[in-house]
């Protein structure tokens, strides 16, 4: 019976119904090939060299690999923030082995766009780059048919450096683009702090400052604050003119003429610097992966720069204060900002014992909302921790002499990231304070004290450090 009507609807209305005979078979075809291409994107996803290789696969935040395996003009600007440090002291940390196991990790450079010239002829391309060793090791080295593929020594340098080599890397001068270049308030320094013992220490700056591409705009400085055990502290300078500095955009080196200058010598930094009657000749040698990379903030008010490449050191050599001394293996740190810093202010601390170091800060610029507040731990085995807390607040207050005013200082600080289970108070223990003689946040607070660090699943650690904020 259905036949029988099925022949008299073709006979009666051939056109409709092979139209609808049409349709279905569309339908079906759209059905069989979406399933096909479901298929093969399971099997593609199960192989581990078309995805990169590994058992993880690491790509840019909102990114699927299937976007990078797809290619097309969005890939060209794809990358990975401080991909270098991410490789070596998170992926391929002491930790990361011994915690989760991980043999290698394979960095993937793909879709940058190259042009290749031969026989007078030229030809824009898409290349790709891996490191041989890594991507051997993750199970996605390409099968060759001809001739070697190896680590070549910049293959070597990005995947392994040495101390000296990072250190080089990380830690380098920069000239001022843009609005900046022209900006008076533009400065660039090395910072160290020495304890010459609990009650003592030394803050050693080698300063460049001005627009440093306009002949006599621009000089260098040379700023020693010490203080004493009574609590006293000594602020001296010592200005040189801009034809006597020399810095070098591919390295930490600076020199004063024949007066100051900053070094690395291998994996050790020389600190050379003199001001009224103090003066410093140091050797500050960084532990290994206790550092914080270069990071900048930019914006239409605010260009600021940090990178601490020694959060904990140790330093030898001589201090005359005036009067000489030999120190040997006493903590130092060190760090490095440039950055325009008209109304600039911050939240910063750093504190170190022998096992863990601890980093957080905040920047505020002129007319701009707050930066929110970060927190870093890192110790020998790679970085333990990222947090972004809640701001600081103070536990308790002070009053102090600031010239003929009085000021409130914090005697205890506090922040805390509930969501990872992180908890820091600062027991402040030495203040001093700096009238910067500005509208707002006036006065510029430097505290020593005792951070002392919770975390989930870990005994509470005391670390001893310096900590900065400002007071109205």
């Amino acid at each position: 019976m259905i036949l029988r009507l099925a022949w008299a609807e073709l006979r009666h209305r051939p056109g409709r119904a092979l139209f609808l005979l049409g349709g279905y078979a569309l339908g079906v075809a759209v059905m069989v090939v979406l399933l096909a291409v479901g298929e093969a994107m399971l099997e593609q996803a199960r192989d581990r060299a078309l995805v990169g290789g590994g058992d993880v696969v690491m790509v840019p935040a909102g990114v699927s690999t299937e976007m990078l395996k797809g290619g097309g003009v969005a890939g060209l600007f794809l990358g990975i923030d401080q991909a270098r440090f991410i490789h070596r002291n998170v992926l391929e940390s002491p930790r990361a082995r011994r915690q989760f196991s991980i043999r290698a990790a394979s960095p993937v450079l793909d879709g940058r766009q190259v042009e290749i010239v031969a026989g007078g002829r030229s030809w824009k391309a898409l290349a790709s780059g891996e490191i041989p060793s890594r991507a051997r090791a993750a199970g996605a080295a390409p099968n060759l048919l001809r001739g070697r593929w190896e680590d070549t020594p910049a293959d070597r340098q990005w995947a392994e450096p040495t101390q000296a080599e990072q250190l080089g890397e990380m830690d380098r001068f920069h000239l001022p683009e843009g609005d900046a270049a022209r900006d008076s308030t533009w400065a660039e320094w090395h910072y160290f702090n020495v304890l010459l013992a609990p009650d003592r220490w030394v803050y050693v700056t080698l300063m460049v400052a001005g627009r440093v591409r306009e002949r006599g705009q621009w000089g260098g400085r040379v700023l020693l604050t010490v203080r004493e055990r009574d609590g006293t502290h000594r602020s001296l300078t010592r200005d040189f003119p801009g034809q006597l500095v020399r810095f070098d955009t591919l390295s930490p080196d600076l020199r004063f003429g024949d007066g100051a200058e900053v070094r690395l010598e291998g994996a050790t930094y020389r600190v050379l610097a003199g001001a009224g009657d103090a003066r410093v000749d140091l050797r500050v040698t960084p532990a290994p992966r206790r550092y914080f990379p270069p990071t900048d903030i930019g914006g239409t008010t605010l260009t600021s720069g940090y990178v601490a490449p020694a959060l904990f050191a140790r330093a030898d050599g001589t201090v005359c204060l005036p009067r000489c001394e030999q120190v040997s293996g006493v903590q130092a740190y060190h760090d490095h900002n440039w950055g325009v810093w008209r109304n600039v202010s911050w939240e910063w601390g750093s504190a170190s014992g022998e096992g863990l170091s601890l980093l957080y800060g905040a920047v505020r610029g002129d007319s701009t909302a707050t930066e929110g507040l970060f927190a870093y731990l890192v110790d020998e085995e790679g970085v333990r921790g990222v947090y972004r807390p809640a701001p600081v607040r103070f536990t308790g207050t002070r009053s102090v002499p600031v010239g003929p005013a009085r000021v409130r200082v914090p005697t205890g600080l506090a922040f805390t990231d509930p969501r990872q289970d992180l908890e820091v108070t600062i027991k402040v223990e030495a203040v001093h304070v700096t009238d910067l003689r500005r509208p707002q946040r006036r006065y510029f607070v430097q505290m020593r004290g005792t951070a002392t660090v919770r975390e989930r699943g870990m005994q509470p650690e005391r670390l001893q450090g310096f900590f900065e904020t400002y007071v109205e």
